[in-house]
């Protein structure tokens, strides 16, 4: 069972599995590729309105190829466009552009009036540091005022060898879900990339549906 989303931004109905190539984010082609083998991934995350914030630790092993890897970049965006759909925003599919070894990428998303302050932008960049370690960074503001919703996510990721006997490409593991320190994980999650990827397209269908 998944654990409770927590707050509108933060990271992480089954189905709609579907093809990889089906609607798939655009990548620049000569994008720096991470080693194929076992990858430990840490999401931090500082998300709130006004004065109110929550910070979140979430811990991943992943097993990636060349394809999963390419896929990686694509659940940073189907996390984000879901965590503005329960805001009632839609938003536009981005266009990454790579800079040296910087992959960029500005999405804005509209709510459900044309006014300035019902609208979003969340901005993000990969960094690729080496075949064995990224760090990335995506920054989401909603609204003009002080009180509107905002959130911090970095995401740093280190090789730690090959993968584990009997994982696939994609395989993933969750370790920890920690909200102000308190871990809420009760065992540890196994997932894969491509239902993470239909899980956050379908949430963000039916959100927007509503």
């Amino acid at each position: 069972m998944r654990p409770a989303r927590l707050g509108p931004f933060v990271l992480a109905v089954p189905g709609l599995l579907g093809s990889w190539a089906a609607c798939a984010l655009t990548l620049p082609a000569r994008l720096p590729a991470r080693d194929a083998g076992s990858w430990l991934i840490e999401q931090t995350s500082t998300i709130g309105a006004g004065a109110t914030t929550v910070d979140i630790q979430k811990i991943w092993k992943i097993c990636l190829d060349a394809k999963t890897d390419r896929a990686l970049h694509e659940l940073v965006v189907r996390e984000q466009q879901a965590s503005l759909a329960s805001l009632k925003a839609h938003c536009e599919e981005p266009r990454p552009t790579l800079a040296g070894n910087e992959l960029a990428w500005t999405m804005r998303c509209a709510g459900p009036s044309s006014a300035d302050d019902d609208a979003a932008e969340v901005r993000h960049r990969t960094t690729f540091i080496s075949s064995d370690e990224t760090r990335g960074e995506t920054m989401a503001v909603t609204g003009k005022a002080p009180d509107d919703a905002h959130g911090r996510f970095v995401i740093h990721m280190t090789r730690a060898g090959v993968c584990e006997s009997g994982l696939k490409p994609g395989d993933m593991m969750l370790m920890h879900w920690r909200a102000n320190g308190e871990e809420t994980l009760k065992g540890r999650q196994f997932r894969t990339l491509r239902e993470e990827i239909a899980h956050y397209k379908a949430l963000t269908a039916s959100r927007l549906a509503r």
